[in-house]
C-alpha cells in the first residue's frame, strides 16, 4: 500500500468558480500542514501552480475518461492509495477515496440541467457515495440532502464550510482593469454574481429590475455560460449589463463598489458570492432557501425567489432604506468572519490523518 495521498487535480482544468476555489483552497490549507500529498492532472493541463503543489501528469484522456481510466489506472498501479476529490467525481468503482458533493441539484429539478448531465450524474453519484470511504459536503443542507436523494449514513458525511479567499484584493498597482469594468464602477449599480444558470434564477432578476425602472440604477450580471446548463437569458434594457467572467481582482472591486448584492437563487449547496459579498463589506438581498439562510443568518435581506413582486420590494427597500442597508453591510461583515479556510483546512487535515492511520 502506498504511503502517498493523492488528490484528484481535474479542477485545476477549470476557470475559477466556487467548486475550484473550495478545492484550491483546501489544498492550500494541507500544504501549510505538511501533509504529504501529491496532485494528479492529466498530461496535457497547464498550470502555474504558484503554490508550489508536487504535481504528477498522467494520462492523455480528456474530461470523465480521463478519471475513469487514465487516473483509475495510475492509482492501481500505485497499490491504490487513499485518493481525494475536492471538486466532486473521482473513479467509480475505487474504494479507498474520499469525494465531495457541494449540492445535489440535479436531483431537486432535473430540467435545470442538460439530459446527457443529469443521466451522467444521476447514476455516478450514488456509486460513488456508496464506494467511498468518507464524504464531504459544504453546509448541513447539503449533508441532509445526501442523506435524503442518496440514502447514506449521517456519520459517513463531513460539513466542510466555503470560506472567503484573502487574497481577492484591491492592489491596483499589480493588477490591470478592463475599460468595461471601470465604466461600470462609475455609475451606481446592483451587483448579481453567479454561472448562467437556471438554478441561479436570474431571467426572474432581470424581469423584476426592468419592471421597476429605475434610470438612476444599472444591474450588473457576472458570471460564465455552461453547456450543461439549459438557460437561454433575455433582455432588452440598456441598464442591464452582462460582463461574463471577470478576474478576481475585478470580481473585488465590484463587490466594494455596487450600491448592493442581490442572489435570488432558487437552489444551493452553500453560495460563496453572498459571503464574498458580505466579506467586502456590500449590503446583501438574497433567497430565503435552507443553505442560504444557514451561512447568511440574519446579515442579509430575504426574498422569495419564486415571487417577482417579492424580488422587486426587496430591490426597492434596500436601495431606499440607507439605514438598512448601512446596517446589513456591518452585520454582512461581522458574519462573514464565522468563515475561514483554516477552520475547514484543519478539519479536511485531521480528517484525512485518521483514514490512513
Amino acid at each position: 500500500m502506498s504511503d502517498f495521498i493523492y488528490v484528484n487535480g481535474r479542477f485545476l482544468s477549470h476557470k475559477m468558480n466556487g467548486i475550484t476555489r473550495f478545492s484550491l483552497e483546501i489544498c492550500k490549507q494541507l500544504s501549510v500542514r505538511n501533509l504529504n500529498f501529491k496532485i494528479i492532472v492529466p498530461k496535457w493541463l497547464e498550470f502555474e501552480n504558484n503554490e508550489g503543489f508536487e504535481i504528477i501528469k498522467v494520462g492523455n484522456l480528456k474530461s470523465h475518461f480521463w478519471e475513469q481510466i487514465d487516473l483509475l489506472k495510475f492509482l492501481k498501479s500505485q497499490g491504490s492509495p487513499l485518493l481525494v476529490n475536492f471538486s466532486g467525481l473521482g473513479p467509480l468503482f475505487y474504494r479507498n477515496q474520499v469525494i465531495t458533493i457541494h449540492d445535489l441539484s440535479f436531483y431537486a429539478n432535473k430540467k435545470w440541467f442538460s439530459k446527457s448531465y443529469t443521466l451522467f450524474y444521476s447514476i455516478a453519484t450514488p456509486i460513488l457515495a456508496s464506494n467511498a470511504v468518507k464524504i464531504l459536503s459544504v453546509s448541513n443542507f447539503s449533508k441532509n440532502e445526501i442523506v435524503k436523494y442518496l440514502k447514506v449514513k449521517d456519520e459517513k458525511i463531513e460539513v466542510i464550510y466555503n470560506a472567503v479567499t484573502d487574497d481577492l484584493h484591491s492592489d491596483s498597482l499589480n493588477h490591470q482593469i478592463s475599460t468595461g469594468i471601470m465604466s461600470i464602477i462609475n455609475h451606481k449599480f446592483i451587483l448579481a454574481v453567479s454561472s448562467i444558470d437556471p438554478r441561479k434564477n436570474q431571467q426572474r432578476l432581470i424581469d423584476s429590475f426592468s419592471d421597476l425602472n429605475l434610470p438612476e440604477l444599472k444591474l450588473v450580471l457576472v458570471g460564465k455560460t455552461s453547456s450543461h446548463f439549459n438557460i437561454n437569458l433575455k433582455s432588452d434594457s440598456k441598464d442591464i449589463i452582462f460582463t461574463g467572467f471577470v478576474s478576481d481582482f475585478e470580481l473585488s472591486l465590484l463587490y466594494e463598489n455596487c450600491d448592493f448584492f442581490v442572489y435570488p437563487s432558487l437552489y444551493e449547496g452553500f453560495g460563496i458570492p453572498p459571503l464574498e459579498a458580505m466579506h467586502k463589506g456590500s449590503a446583501v438581498v438574497i433567497s430565503d432557501i435552507p443553505s442560504l439562510k444557514e451561512v447568511c443568518s440574519d446579515a442579509a435581506f430575504y426574498i422569495n425567489p419564486y415571487e417577482t413582486e417579492s424580488i422587486k420590494n426587496g430591490i426597492l427597500e434596500v436601495v431606499s432604506n440607507t439605514v438598512l442597508k448601512q446596517e446589513l453591510r456591518i452585520k454582512g461583515k461581522i458574519r462573514s468572519t464565522f468563515f475561514n479556510w483554516e477552520e475547514s483546512g484543519e478539519k479536511v487535515y485531521n480528517l484525512i490523518k485518521n483514514i490512513t492511520i
